[in-house]
């Protein structure tokens, strides 16, 4: 199977769903950081952690969802990666209760994600796939952190207004 057949992914749990990332994104998964909290954050940003000197901030994907936090005392895994927000390049953390393995996933069998029904913000989904016998759902990881108010890729300002 060529590169352009099949894609890479992170495989990661939150909330006993399936999840996954592109894995060019993803820089390291830390097992144990320490997470400080930052008063009167937004509540998906639970903190940041010290990572290789920087301070990066640390999201909590599940509140995003609409979902009770995760921990943050251990058990959970951090997930750092590289995302767009705006207009510039950022490093942030995620919050995963699980991280499975890197996987590899045919494009042709991902599928647009469904219209209704999902408890997770239709934009935030690219696609869903099969992995293990279990639905995953592949994130959008630029669109879960898009600035409010600014426009989505391909969007015009008509569809804006």
């Amino acid at each position: 199977m060529s590169a352009a057949e099949h894609g890479r992914y992170l495989a990661f749990e939150l909330g006993g769903e399936l999840f996954a990332v592109e894995v060019e994104r993803v820089e390291v998964v830390l097992e144990s950081a320490v997470v400080t909290r930052v008063p009167k954050a937004p509540p998906h940003l639970r903190g940041v952690i010290n990572y290789r000197g920087a301070v990066i901030p640390v999201a909590d994907l599940a509140v995003r969802f609409g979902d009770a936090p995760r921990s943050t005392d251990g058990g959970a895994s951090t997930v750092v990666l590289q995302i767009h927000y705006g207009t510039e390049p950022v490093t942030i953390g995620l919050l995963a209760d699980h991280v499975h393995e890197v996987i590899d996933l045919d494009r042709s069998t991902i599928e647009p994600p469904p219209q209704l029904g999902s408890r997770v913000e239709d934009s935030l989904i690219s696609g869903i796939g099969q992995y293990a016998g279990r639905f995953i759902m592949i994130l959008d990881i630029d669109e879960a952190f898009r600035p409010r108010g600014e426009p989505r890729s391909g969007d015009t300002y008509s569809e804006l207004r």
